[in-house]
Formats: C-alpha cells, structure tokens, sequence
C-alpha cells in the first residue's frame, strides 16, 4: 500500500470521545499540609508508598482498561505491523570498547534485550553473554553496562533481572566466555567496574543494604568498595562512603544522596575520586592509587560543585577539566597534581576555542567529553550540533583537528588510557550510525564493520532547523522531521518531542519508529528547549529550578510555530515527554491545555513537591531543588503539575505511559496526575493509563518493546487529533 493511501486512511478518522465505561474513579480523601505559609491539598495522597495494595490494584485495573481500549483503536494493527516490521529487521551495535585488539560490543536484534559480543583481533565473533540464556527470571535479563579489564582478558558485566535497574555484578572470563565466580551486588546499573591498571581487582559502588538507606531511599548513603579477584566479595572494603556510619572518610566527605565513584588510570599513579549525582557538575579529589585502595586514604579534594566541572581525565601528572564556570559552552583546564599545594586556581586554559565552541555537550548518547588516550588528550567539540574531535599531545599540548569522515552527531566517543586512538558513532536525524575506530599512526579512520543498515527506505525524509520566539521573546532551535513533499497547508498531524532537564542536549538520533511516524505525512519536531545543554550550561539555568516555567513556555511555543509554518494546526499537535521532563509536559497541560490537542506521557516526574517521599528523589534535589527547604518550596510548588492542575478545566487527550518496574520515578506520580486531572477535567477528552507489568524506566529495553510502545501512542493520537 503506498504512503499516500496510508495518509488517507488515517486522515478521515473522527475524534473519538473519552469512554464512560471505564474503571471506577479513584476515591479522593484530602491530605492538607501547611508549607512555608502556604496551603497544599493532596487528595490522593494514599496512593504513595511502596507495597501499597490498594494503589497497585486501582493501577491495574487502568492499565486493563487502557489495554482494552487502545487494541480497539482502528489504526494500531497497521501501526504495529509497520513498526515492528522495522524493528524485526533492525540490527543494532552499541557500547564498543576497544581493549587490546579486541572488540567489545553489544549487539541488539528486535526481541532480544541486547547480548555482550566479542570480536578477536583476526574478525571472528561469538558469544559472550545473551542474557536470554539466563534462568529463573522470567526472560527479562538485560545488560546494562560491561566494562572490560585493561586487558581484556576479563569483563565485568551488570545484569538486571528484574527490569529495575538493580544489577548482579559478575565478572567473565572472555577466552572461555565462563563466570570466573567474581560477582558483587546490588549495584545501580549506571555503575560499572573500576579497574585496577593490572587487573588484578576493581572498585564498584555498591547500593546500601535496605536498613541502612536514608528515608528506606536505594539511590541513598551507597559506597565505594574495593573488589580483589578470586576473593570473597563478604572481605571487600569500603573505600568511601555517601553519607555517614561506616566507611565514611572525612577527607572526602559525600552527602548521602551523591554516589561515590572513582578511576584508575593506566598513565598515571594518581586515582580520581568523583562525587556525583543526578546534576551536570561534579567534585573531583585525587591521591595515589597506592593509597585509593585503602579504607583510610588521604584524599585531596580539588574541585567542587560550584566549580561547575562536567568531566575529567587525567594522563601522567595533569588533571584536565572540562568546567562551564568561566565560560557557558565550558573550556578545557589543565592543573598540574605534581604540586602538593595545586587547587583549582592554578589551572590554566589549554585549548583554543571560537564563538560557538562547545564542550559542555551532555547527551543520553554514549560520549565522553575529554578522554585520555594513551597517544594524546582527544576532546569532543560542538558546533551547531555537529560534532568534532581535537587531539592534543600530552609533551608539546599541540592542537590538532581530526577529519571527520561525515558530518553528524556523536552517538559514541571513548578512548582510554591503554590504547592508542578513539572509538566514535556518527548518526544524523535521518541517517543511520556509523562507526570507527581512529588510528592515530596513520592518522586515518577505520571502519569497525558496524554501520547501522537503515530498516526502511526514509530518502523522502528531510529535518529542516529552524526557531521559534518564545514567550519572553528567547530565540529557541527546533528541528522538525517531514517528508520533502510535504503541503504546508496545516492539515498535518504532528508531535512535538522536548525534555529540558540536567542540561541534557537533544542531538540528531536515527530512531525508525519516529521516522515511520513521518513516513505516513506527519510531522515529528524537537524543541530543544531551556532546561537543556543546546546552548551550554548558561542554557541550562535559564530553564532550570525557578526558571522552570521559561522552558516550559519553549515547549509551547513549538505548536504555534509549526502552524505559522503551515506544517500542522495546534489541535493536530500532540506533545511527548516524560521522565524529569514530565515537569515540561506537565507545565504545558495544566497552564496551557487550549494550545494543543493532546499529550503523552513517559515515566513522568509530575509531583516534585514529594520528591523527599520517593525512592530516588533526594538524588534529584541538585536539579530540581529541596522541598524541604523554604527558599526552595514556592518555586516548585509553582512547577509541580499536580498541585496547578486547576478544577473545572478542558484539558487535552492525555495518555500516560509507566513502567511498573520503575526505580527512578514512581508510579504514584502518574497516580496521583491522572487521578486529578480527570476529577478537574471538564473536556471529557481520554485520560488513559499505558502499564508494562514488564518495563522500568525505559533506559534498558528490546527495539521490539519500543516498537510496541509507539503504535500504541501513534493510533491515540490517530483517534485524538482531528485532520482534514
């Protein structure tokens, strides 16, 4: 069937009206709270909690209803055939590491939660790890991070077997592809191991046993233990501590809601120690590594938060720094750690940069901003979105510009300090990745033999960059996905995707489940919004905490700039969201429910002003502030979408889509909203629940699960968004 027959059809669907057959409301009982001199009402506060019977009951029944509902939609058939046609036929290669001839990949096919590949030096392939092969859990393993010894003889890998994100940590022996019987846990899956430079153990951080997390919080007081191989994992140190009790160490003091992390380099005798947590800026203190492995070291703490340092490395005796301090779009510092007395005051700036530079790029994607290689220091440097590599030689601090074989956006950059070059991912917004590895003696890239085949013909796809004038007048890029052909006539169904959270940058990705969407003649934008990294740190704060509803206002604004473009109407736009972007989507739905038609919802934060309340929320307080605190709570409680949701309102088509394995954001946040706002709502427009008794948090998950997941969001709003 060709794609003008395919636009047709969807074009002449009616609007459909919320059912009145669904599960029954939820009951109401106001919670009042007297805060800072201000009145909140909390009329669904008894769906908190973990274990908490009722809720989950009430949360089931939705997601039934909402099942029942969308496999009736006329559309999704099609829809799921299209998507997983694309998805089925998809191959995917991501994480390589490149360890001493040896390759490291994981290798993604349509069902398959990723399987750990190897490929030796002479191009043969096999079998690490398929996490399908793994018993009693249910077929829902997945590899979240795998980190090979400076060898390569061994690879520590983090399997989740519940979809939460909580790992066994267990070490493989990559000749005989076997455990080695070294394995450590529960470790948050973003923490991978820290290899010693011989590979004889490694530091991991390690979240708290159950009684010993603040707040029962599992993102809370984690710590930094040392691993020896072939030891018991019960004898392992604490090397640091967050928070306080045993294994803390005053030299470098952690707030219970910051993780410990640390960093052996192979070129040098220093290890850096890093205090991090869910925010842009990290505190970085160093000592030996000869003294790192001990529970008593004497660390010194060079750099703090305020400091705004983003990344580091270090190579011999120089600490490099990547710091958004002196200059938004951030600069290169070098500090020499040879002086006992050095403090971030004796950095000194080592790599020119002009105008629009950035190195303050922070994206979901795979990236460094500043590695170590063993041949040189190589930097990622952005231009208006195109990404570029400098190296810098260690002796001579000599600048160099890597050719870069296309123009795009580095989906993957990584090197280390025990080989030589840099492994990089180029993709674009319709161009499939492609891969090298960089050869610095022959100053040429090399093809790893993994470029991204695309699923689908999109040749007749095209991004166009443009901008929209936000409310306060802001000049805000947006990128908007639509067929050459397209009549700019308005009749279009579009969506509009944005986050503008952490400074997080929305760069080119090639995503066939959105382009498919574009495909049948609709439009898919991005704003890229305030809030995140697109214009470096400086960005970043003006959309964030109190600057909050500026974002916000971007978000908006998008809608009306695609219909003064001719692209689509506000009634045919629908917003997508989710996770610490829910703040956005939510923001937009309840301050402003008449400028679109619809929006959906993916695993969102909606009810900052309970952050204290949740697991993993006092983890988010350098981001979205401390409720607890007096100077804080007005402006969150401004920014919390459940709280500004307003009695007697028309409010858009809503879909809400939730992991009930989620350990980031709770499902009583989407509770709680959704709840609400149909009590409020006076449009009788859906307010549906979307559940995967299977899913987490979305950041772990099969092309075929995601596949699933937009021909559900794309047939709503087939139903929900009017056209000609």
């Amino acid at each position: 069937m060709s794609a003008a027959v395919c636009t047709l059809m969807l074009g002449t669907l009616p609007v459909l009206a919320a059912e009145a057959d669904g599960p029954p409301p939820a009951r109401a009982v106001d919670v009042t709270d007297h805060l800072f001199g201000t009145t909140v009402h909390d009329p669904y506060r008894w769906m908190e909690g973990e274990h908490n019977a009722e809720f989950q009951q009430w949360l089931a029944a939705q997601g039934d209803d909402t099942r029942a509902k969308l496999d009736a939609l006329p559309t999704l058939k099609s829809w799921q055939q299209a998507l997983q046609k694309v998805s089925t036929t998809a191959v995917v290669h991501r994480a390589q590491r490149y360890v001493d001839g040896r390759l490291f990949f994981i290798r993604e096919a349509a069902q398959g939660n990723g399987t750990l590949m190897v490929r030796e030096a002479d191009g043969s392939e096999r079998v690490l790890l398929d996490p399908a092969t793994l018993k009693d859990d249910g077929g829902h393993a997945s590899i979240t991070l795998f980190t090979p010894s400076p060898d390569g003889s061994k690879v520590a890998v983090n399997i989740d077997h519940g979809g939460n994100e909580i790992t066994r940590m267990e070490v493989l022996d990559v000749k005989t592809g076997k455990p080695t019987g070294d394995a450590v846990e529960p470790v948050w899956g973003e923490f991978g191991a820290d290899w010693l430079p011989d590979g004889s153990g490694f530091a991991y951080t390690q979240m708290a046993p159950p009684d010993q997390r603040t707040g029962g919080d599992p993102l809370q007081d984690m710590r930094l233990r040392m691993h020896w191989l072939g030891k018991p994992s019960t004898q392992d140190p604490i090397l640091l501590r967050a928070g306080t009790g045993e294994g803390t160490n005053a030299s470098f003091a952690i707030p219970s809601n910051y993780f410990p992390d640390i960093e052996f380099p192979t070129g040098s005798r220093w290890a850096l120690g890093v205090e991090q947590g869910a925010a842009v800026e990290q505190r970085y203190c160093v000592t030996t590594q000869a003294e790192a492995v001990k529970p008593d070291a004497k660390w010194r703490c060079i750099v703090d938060l305020s400091d705004e340092v983003v990344d580091a490395a270090i190579h011999g005796d120089t600490l490099y720094l990547v710091s958004a301090h002196a200059r938004s779009n951030g600069e290169l510092l070098a500090l020499d750690l040879s002086r006992p007395d050095a403090s971030i005051k004796d950095e000194r700036p080592i790599l020119p940069l002009q105008g629009d530079d950035m190195i303050v790029n922070v994206s979901i994607s795979d990236t460094q901003m500043v590695a170590s290689a063993r041949d040189a220091l190589y930097v990622k440097v952005s231009r208006n979105g195109i990404d570029g590599i400098r190296r810098i030689d260690y002796r001579t601090n000599k600048v160099e510009t890597v050719p870069m074989p296309l123009a795009g956006a580095a989906s993957l950059f990584h090197a280390n300090d025990n080989q030589d070059g840099f492994l990089l991912e180029l993709r674009g917004w319709t161009t499939p990745p492609k891969s090298w590895r960089y050869d610095p003696t022959a100053r040429t890239m090399r093809s790893l033999g993994q470029d991204e085949a695309s699923p689908a013909d999109y040749s007749m796809i095209e991004a166009t960059e443009t901008e929209l004038i936000s409310q306060d007048g802001t000049h805000v890029p947006l990128t908007i996905l639509h067929r050459k052909d397209v009549k700019l006539d308005g009749s279009h169904r579009a969506i509009v995707y944005g986050y503008g959270g952490y400074g997080m940058s929305i760069v080119p990705s090639f995503k066939p489940v959105r382009l498919e969407w574009v495909k049948q003649g609709n439009i898919f934008a991005y704003a890229h919004v305030r809030g995140g990294g697109e214009k470096g740190e400086a960005w970043h704060e003006a959309g964030k905490g109190p600057n909050k509803h500026k974002g916000v206002e971007d978000f908006v604004a998008s809608v009306a700039r695609l219909s003064e473009r001719g692209y689509s109407r506000p009634e045919r736009t629908a917003l997508i969201s989710g996770s610490a972007g829910g703040l956005l989507i939510g923001g937009a739905v309840v301050h402003y429910p008449d400028k679109f038609g619809a929006a959906v919802f993916m695993v969102a934060l909606l009810n900052p002003i309970r952050l204290a309340e949740e697991p993993n929320g006092a983890n988010q307080f350098g981001e979205m502030g401390d409720p607890r605190k007096a100077s804080d709570f007005p402006w969150m409680l401004a920014m919390d979408p459940y709280q500004q949701i307003r009695p007697h309102t028309a409010y858009p088509a809503i879909m809400l889509d939730i992991g009930l394995n989620d350990s980031r954001v709770a499902p009583w946040e989407t509770g709680k909203f959704a709840a609400r706002l149909r009590a409020a709502d006076t449009s009788g427009r859906p307010v549906w629940i979307r559940t995967d008794a299977n899913g987490g948090h979305g950041i772990q998950r099969s092309l075929g699960a995601e596949a699933a997941e937009y021909a559900d969001v794309y047939a709503f709003l087939d139903a929900q968004l009017p056209v000609p």
